[in-house]
């Protein structure tokens, strides 16, 4: 049989007689790539730590201490590239503009070394709170960027750093390992100050990670009953989203008098009390049940809450098409954290369509759907069941390119484009136990909170699902286009009372 690399040859990195370290891409990064907001530098995905430095022994000034943190990071940050180069890496047109490619280029000397470190390292001091300097003038950017962002104010020693790279290259999952990665460094060079030595470039494309199509044992071509069973489940899909009363987030702010288009997160913390309390009560419902099904469950009641009351009682769907982590079931070395700089997931093949019933508005009895909860979570256990592959050789791994390549708007069309009267969808990612990825002490530095976010798609609102510290965070980005904060603030606490209540929880 041949080997992965025989059949994916045109994945491969190779060298080009320019120099230059050059493969395709798959539809994986095509989807990324082609879903760039006009006039910004990439779609982005985010990790954010907000951390302290632990009491030392040795006494130094505010001005030393600053210093010290920032020489610390700046040499992680080049050491990360060293150890994952496809953070450099830049998509773009063959000569023959046929194809993307991704290319990586070495540094020629120091000073290239230099502008780059300059340009990808940025400090930043903000007045009041740092954590909205992401919402309020976080600027575009192109290639992976580390911000680190300090307060002005003297008593203030909490310090916030965001890793922003292009999702092209890698995820939420992949994120949050580079930011584990890069305090393991940051803690090192801390710690030996002068007597840290950077890696020397010059070998560092032995590191450069490969697609998803070559790392798993996704065929080169499909064959007739593959295609049957995927024109199958996307048959079945359009039934699904064709539902006439299919749920979105209604909008909260006029498109036409928005001033301008950006996006913002917002989160809710949840206690650890009722966190633990959350844990407890969903094995109660039935065997299987998870965090994540039940705030998916409560993510779809929260919505139907928010639809118009009629005369009589009416059917409602919440659709959609669950992320999922591949990292498992790629071959090693591209399972483990090694090759956190890649973009190793999909989208289910199959998508949930759960219905659930708007009373009508004479009904005075609990808006909350109550009695549906558990039967709503059930179904919801069970499409994740089905969805969650098995095997490398599972059809939720195998169909991830065509499963891509059907997100994928057209040449020339703009993916964020929406109709007069936005459809704002709200899916949802369950991101974990953070805690479990990035460690919350490392060396001098205590991680006091830690997340990750990407952006949605047009006039969507991206949900995100995590723990940290024993306490669910429920966050979400979304567009100012069509939806203020206060507004996302209170859709957060909505989907939290909907998982309280239907957990029986006070």
């Amino acid at each position: 049989m041949a080997s992965p690399e025989t059949h994916y040859h045109r994945l491969q990195w190779t060298k080009s007689p320019h120099g230059t370290w050059e493969r395709e891409i798959d539809e994986c990064e095509g989807f990324y790539n082609l879903s760039i907001r006009n006039g910004e530098g990439c779609y982005p995905v985010t990790s954010c730590a907000s951390f302290i430095i632990k009491s030392s022994d040795i006494v130094t000034t505010e001005e030393d201490e600053d210093r010290r943190i920032e020489n610390a990071l700046r040499k992680a940050w080049a050491t990360l590239h060293y150890d994952h180069p496809t953070l450099r890496s830049r998509v773009e047109r063959s000569k023959d503009g046929t194809r993307w490619k991704r290319a990586y280029s070495k540094f020629e000397n120091k000073e290239e070394e230099k502008r780059w470190l300059d340009s990808t390292f940025k400090v930043i001091d903000v007045e009041g709170a740092p954590l909205q300097w992401f919402n309020h003038t976080s600027a575009s950017f192109e290639l992976s960027t580390l911000f680190l962002v300090r307060s002005k104010e003297k008593d203030n020693h909490h310090r916030h750093l965001f890793l922003r790279s292009p999702h092209d290259i890698t995820d939420g999952i992949g994120v949050l390992q580079l930011l584990n990665n890069l305090f393991k460094h940051a803690a090192l060079a801390y710690k030996k100050g002068a007597q840290y030595t950077l890696p020397a470039w010059g070998n560092e494309h032995e590191r450069l990670s490969p697609c998803l199509q070559f790392v798993t044992e996704t065929p080169k071509s499909f064959t007739e009953s593959q295609v049957k069973r995927f024109e199958e489940i996307q048959t079945h899909n359009r039934m699904i989203y064709t539902h006439p009363g299919l749920l979105s987030l209604p909008s909260s702010s006029n498109p036409t008098i928005s001033q301008h288009e950006k996006r913002q997160r917002v989160a809710l913390s949840v206690s650890k009390a009722t966190t633990d309390n959350i844990l407890h009560s969903c094995k109660a419902i039935a065997s299987g049940v998870s965090v994540t099904h039940v705030f998916t469950s409560a993510l779809a009641l929260a919505l139907s809450e928010l639809q118009p009351r009629k005369e009589q009682p009416y059917t409602v769907r919440y659709a959609n098409q669950s992320m999922v982590n591949l990292r498992s079931h790629c071959r090693y070395p591209y399972n483990t954290p090694e090759h956190a700089a890649a973009a190793y997931h999909t989208v289910s093949a199959q998508a949930l369509g759960v219905d659930l019933v708007v009373p009508a508005s004479t009904d005075t009895g609990n808006r909350g759907n109550v009695d549906q909860f558990s039967k709503i979570t059930i179904e919801v256990r069970d499409y994740f069941n089905t969805v969650r592959p098995a095997s490398p050789r599972d059809e939720n791994v195998i169909f991830s390119p065509m499963v891509f390549k059907s997100f994928t708007a057209p040449p020339g069309s703009d993916p964020h484009a929406v109709s007069e009267t936005p459809f704002c969808p709200v899916p949802l990612s369950s991101i974990g136990n953070i805690a479990s990825i990035v460690s919350p002490s490392h060396g001098p530095f205590e991680l006091i909170s830690v997340w990750a976010a990407s952006e949605p798609i047009g006039a969507g609102v991206a949900v995100f699902l995590a723990t940290w510290d024993g306490k669910i965070e429920l966050s979400a980005v979304f567009d100012t286009r069509y939806h203020d904060v206060d507004y996302i603030e209170k859709f957060l606490e909505r989907i939290l009372n909907c998982a309280l209540k239907g957990l029986g929880i006070n």
